[in-house]
């Protein structure tokens, strides 16, 4: 368990570092974290958001992220070919959940002789800390894909902190986002874990969109909002530690913009990514909001979805269709009693992931693979020691895989001169005259 904690600041014009040190112990909050050095970091969000109105003033605004880094406490020098993991989270629930998920896997991979180098996460600019961040600049219409260009901008700006193998692991919406993108630099993220991930047709948004639409968001005190939510089936089936963490990140203390102090004593409690962001991310509006506004943004899936319906999510159809195309090795990890991954769903993502061109082979290959737990769609909160040892092992053939294929490229590589690097071979002037090519195959 963590104790006191000793708090170092660094920054820079782009960036905000908060060191936290174990120091001791204090209570069961902070017991996954344990194995590890957190890092806090606050980040710039890339360039211009999918939809100009994601933020208050357009593209006048430039979005942060709050980020967390776990360093491996027994790694404080990690090795070339230490594994890095980036995380991202679910629509709704705030980065921190995650932690007993990375301790498990932490302390299995240990075990099996796999060094993390470390473990980074961040809240989607619109939710958790980084909502809270960018309160003044949140508008109404998030997109799931400003996640991914954020998470890749993170990668290319702390590239010096995470050389290859870099690994994915994502749970619902982060599956997606993870796969959008793998789709936009198939080679940066060696594999995937995409648990319950929010990938196919039609759209499975709208039954929890319809659930959060009328929820409760605000308590008049932080014991109020717990004994509610320990109360709660929805929060029955949970790890007590998620839970915990749950109630002490899911949470912050008014004021906030959309709840303003009442009175200086007030101590009323609401949640830390308002249930408004979460709506406007799990579903995008059709129907019109500007008088005569044109649909320049809409994306078209919204008509061959559900005619006629007024809401929609692009991203989720996007990804399926394009599963074919991803090159990483994919582990899906399925929840049996999930809406989101009915079996003719996970059959289709089975069947179709990395099939395609650019793909990388897809099962037949060995390189698409599922487990199914006993569970809904909250696999991470509910399964968390089921997913660490599914991961575990998934990246210990992952890295194995990884070090061969690099230790046969560098063989093959190192063989050639500088010249013979930089130049093409005798084979290429041969075989790039058109006489080569077959006269029922040319295309010239």
């Amino acid at each position: 368990m963590l104790g006191r904690t000793r708090r170092v600041f660094l920054s820079n014009k782009n960036t905000r570092l908060r060191l936290v040190l174990p120091i001791g112990q204090r209570n069961n909050l902070f017991r996954m974290a344990s194995s590890f050095r957190v890092i806090q970091h606050t980040v710039k969000g890339s360039h211009t958001r999918e939809y100009i109105r994601a933020t208050a003033n357009g593209d006048a605004d430039t979005p942060k992220l709050s980020v967390k880094q776990y360093v491996p406490l027994d790694n404080p020098t990690p090795k070339p070919g230490d594994v890095t993991i980036i995380g991202a989270h679910a629509n709704g629930f705030p980065k921190e959940l995650y932690e007993p998920l990375w301790e498990e896997i932490y302390q299995r991979a240990s075990q099996a002789g796999i060094h993390i180098r470390s473990i980074w996460i961040a809240d989607m600019w619109s939710q958790g800390q980084s909502g809270v961040l960018n309160e003044k600049i949140l508008g109404n219409d998030p997109s799931w894909t400003d996640n991914a260009r954020d998470l890749m901008y993170l990668i290319n700006q702390k590239q010096d902190d995470m050389p290859h193998p870099i690994v994915g692991i994502g749970h619902s919406m982060g599956g997606t986002q993870l796969a959008l993108l793998s789709l936009g630099h198939p080679r940066l993220l060696r594999s995937l874990v995409l648990i319950d991930p929010v990938i196919q047709v039609p759209n499975s948004s709208i039954p929890p969109a319809m659930s959060s639409t009328n929820r409760q968001d605000i308590w008049p005190s932080k014991d109020a909002a717990t004994s509610r939510f320990k109360g709660s089936k929805f929060f029955q089936s949970w790890d007590p530690r998620v839970l915990d963490l749950w109630i002490e990140h899911g949470l912050r203390q008014v004021p906030t913009e959309l709840y303003p102090a009442e009175h200086a004593e007030d101590k009323r409690f609401t949640l830390t990514t308002s249930k408004h962001q979460e709506l406007f991310t799990f579903l995008r509006p059709t129907y019109p909001k500007i008088p005569g506004e044109n649909y320049v943004d809409k994306d078209p899936i919204s008509d061959e979805e559900y005619p006629g319906y007024p809401l929609y999510r692009p991203e989720p159809v996007y990804v399926f269709r394009r599963l074919p195309e991803l090159r990483p090795s994919i582990l899906y990890l399925f929840g049996e009693r999930s809406n989101i991954s009915l079996p003719e769903q996970r059959r289709l993502k089975m069947a179709l992931t990395g099939t395609g061109v650019g793909g990388s082979g897809g099962a037949a290959a060995g390189r698409v693979k599922q487990e199914t737990f006993d569970c809904g769609h909250l696999v991470p909160m509910e399964k968390v020691t089921e997913c660490a040892v599914a991961i575990t092992a998934f990246l210990g053939d992952e890295l194995e895989r990884w070090r061969q294929e690099n230790a046969e490229f560098e063989r093959y590589w190192n063989k050639k001169s500088r010249t013979e690097q930089i130049t093409i071979d005798k084979e290429w002037a041969r075989k790039v005259d058109p006489k080569a090519i077959p006269v029922d195959k040319a295309k010239i």
